[in-house]
């Protein structure tokens, strides 16, 4: 990620490996060298702060510009640079893994790449707020969750939170139960983003913000509120 280099002077070097083992047909090695580059990028990621991370993203958009070799196969699938492939399946392999102390920078990361285009991961969003918000009665959210839990979800709020009202209006769904509703939400049948859901998540981070002490964690929910402010979203 060197700043001297133009973004689409590091993109070429980033993944120059997979980009030549692609080229020259040979797809597993692609694969295994590609993987590797994201798996790289993506604990860089989880271990910078948050508003330091404009230079990876710069960089992982000018990846989706690429356009040699103009098709990858992977996973016995054809794809283009366009796609990121891969790059999906290393942070949904990350997301569980409790070697990131600091989860606030795994969700910024996700919630940055879903707000720029690059990669839907809104899915996750879904999931960091119903871990957070949706299993606990309000009292307990800041018991069960600590800091680490506020911050992730806050996240989300402060770098997408403009497409998270925008899928919430539009009613976003996916497929089975893996946006389904929390333990602590009765009478609801979600299926992903709708407005009652998100004035469920606003309710709710208001109310934790009376249990945080930590100022840090203070000051991130505040963030959150105020991006929640500006795209209209205390309004629904």
């Amino acid at each position: 990620m060197d700043p001297s280099m133009s973004a689409s002077s590091a993109a070429h070097h980033l993944v120059a490996p997979a980009a030549s083992a692609f080229a020259a047909g040979d797809s597993e090695a692609g694969e295994g060298a590609l993987w590797d580059i994201w798996n790289q990028v993506v604990q860089y990621a989880s271990q910078t702060p948050a508003h330091k991370l404009d230079r990876v993203i710069e960089v992982v958009a000018a990846v989706a510009d690429l356009e040699e070799p103009a098709t990858l196969e992977v996973w016995g699938n054809q794809t283009t640079w366009k796609e990121l492939p891969l790059l999906g399946p290393v942070i949904r392999e990350s997301w569980d893994d409790e070697r990131h102390t600091e989860p606030f920078n795994l969700n910024a990361f996700a919630a940055r790449l879903t707000a720029a285009g690059l990669v839907d991961l809104s899915v996750y969003a879904i999931w960091t707020l119903r871990s957070v918000l949706e299993n606990s009665v309000p009292a307990q959210i800041y018991n069960k969750n600590g800091d680490q839990g506020c911050k992730a979800a806050a996240a989300w709020f402060i770098y997408a939170g403009k497409t998270m009202y925008a899928y919430s209006k539009e009613g976003k769904s996916y497929d089975g139960r893996a946006a389904q509703q929390g333990s602590d939400v009765v009478g609801e049948d979600w299926k992903g983003y709708s407005e009652a859901r998100w004035r469920l998540w606003v309710e709710r981070l208001e109310e934790v913000q009376k249990d945080v002490v930590d100022e840090d964690t203070k000051n991130l929910l505040q963030k959150a509120m105020m991006s929640i402010q500006d795209v209209g979203g205390n309004q629904s």
